[in-house]
């Protein structure tokens, strides 16, 4: 029935556009993929009468960056308190623990583009796992590498940003504002119904 500005910029659409009357999968965005799942949630809301969450992973906004954000939905009734409805609320994703990145549901974070481009995009990986303390053992695990190349990776890693070990990279990282990246390969597209 009604969405305010930013909602319409977030999904890129133009100020004036008109929603009044569309379903999810009528409004021409990215995420109109997705309408079954709204429409389960906007389901389930109305069935329990309990506000419901979901984290939506998806290029948003006029640049369309993939970006996460959370989806509160609430219970509207009518003045006989009868459900008629849903409305909701949306508001970027806070930071999520590192689990959460490996696990099935995938997950997004604050920042979700390549800060710089300092290291390349396998070096930026390897940066993400060294930040959440994973062993070089397990980084090689994890991107199916050996050791040994693992172990070249962070010598590189290293050498380019002029640290000496894994605790002054998160120090550089900070420093530079990029500690909150979270490389995009391990994120998917997503709707994922919050507990």
């Amino acid at each position: 029935m009604y969405a305010n500005n930013a909602y319409l910029e977030l999904l890129s659409l133009p100020g004036k556009f008109n929603i009044e009357g569309l379903l999810d999968s009528d409004i021409p965005a990215e995420t109109a993929r997705y309408a079954s799942l709204f429409q389960q949630h906007d389901r389930l809301v109305e069935l329990t009468g309990e506000r419901r969450s979901s984290l939506e992973i998806h290029p948003f906004g006029k640049e369309r960056q993939l970006s996460a954000y959370v989806f509160d939905k609430t219970p509207f009734p009518n003045g006989a308190g009868e459900i008629t409805g849903t409305f909701f609320h949306g508001r970027r994703a806070i930071h999520l623990p590192f689990d959460f990145y490996l696990s099935g549901e995938k997950a997004g974070s604050l920042l979700l583009t390549r800060p710089d481009n300092l290291f390349t995009d396998f070096e930026w990986l390897v940066v993400f796992f060294m930040k959440n303390s994973l062993s070089q053992k397990e980084i090689a695990h994890t991107l199916g590498h050996s050791p040994g190349y693992i172990k070249n990776t962070i010598a590189r890693i290293y050498e380019k940003s002029g640290v000496n070990n894994a605790k002054m990279l998160v120090e550089y990282l900070h420093a530079n504002s990029w500690h909150n990246y979270v490389p995009e390969q391990l994120l998917a597209y997503r709707h994922i119904l919050l507990p």
